[in-house]
């Protein structure tokens, strides 16, 4: 087995926080889409470019197309991330996992909590729309600090999330570990990458 030693520095910087942030919030964003599109489909004809039909587009279409465009990054960039942790699973740490349970359930509290309240508002109001903008951008501050940045609906569709105990040399600790092992067990050997406190990716060897 490999040598045990636990490690701080490895951290989902830069951009990957943000876009895991829009990708679990891609149902929402799909269903905004639909929602305004199909509430407003009686704007859906062209006019040609003026400022006329930008305002109009802007009023009725904007928060769709804003996104849109939230939703692709969100995709995009979480592909670049998992493949970029695919690579570096391997300058990881083998432990023993020696209690674990499935925290698979854990977004369905996620899309509750936040995603049904946000999705009946009016989104042709400019006000509604800033207040939106700052609700997601307080509950994106308290994402990025917590556990929640792996429990995403998105990607429970591939990963599975476990909450795991493990040993450390002769120290037991912690943590949050995301694989796409949907049958990590306890004694298990596990591959795991650290990628913020007490969160992981990995898989079981």
């Amino acid at each position: 087995m490999e040598k045990m030693g636990y490690t701080r520095t490895n951290r989902l910087t830069g951009l990957a926080p943000l876009v895991l942030f829009l990708s679990s919030y891609l149902p929402l964003f799909i269903l905004i889409v639909l929602r305004q599109t199909s509430a407003n489909c009686c704007y859906l004809s062209w006019s040609g470019i003026n400022v006329e039909a930008l305002c109009c587009m802007v009023k009725y279409f904007g928060m769709s197309l804003f996104c849109i465009v939230l939703s692709v990054i969100g995709i995009i960039g979480t592909i670049i991330v998992f493949m970029n942790l695919q690579h570096r699973v391997e300058s990881g740490h083998t432990y023993r996992i020696t209690e674990v349970s499935s925290m698979n359930d854990e977004p369905l509290a996620y899309i509750a909590t936040y995603i049904i309240p946000i999705l009946f508002e009016d989104y042709s109001n400019l006000i509604d729309c800033v207040t939106i903008v700052c609700i997601f951008y307080v509950i994106y501050r308290l994402y990025i600090r917590s556990k929640l940045i792996l429990v995403n609906p998105v990607l429970c569709l591939k990963y599975s999330i476990y909450s795991v105990r493990y040993m450390d040399g002769d120290i037991q600790r912690q943590g949050v570990l995301i694989s796409r092992d949907n049958d990590i067990l306890e004694n298990d050997q596990t591959k795991m990458y650290n990628v913020g406190h007490q969160l992981f990716y990995g898989y079981k060897r």
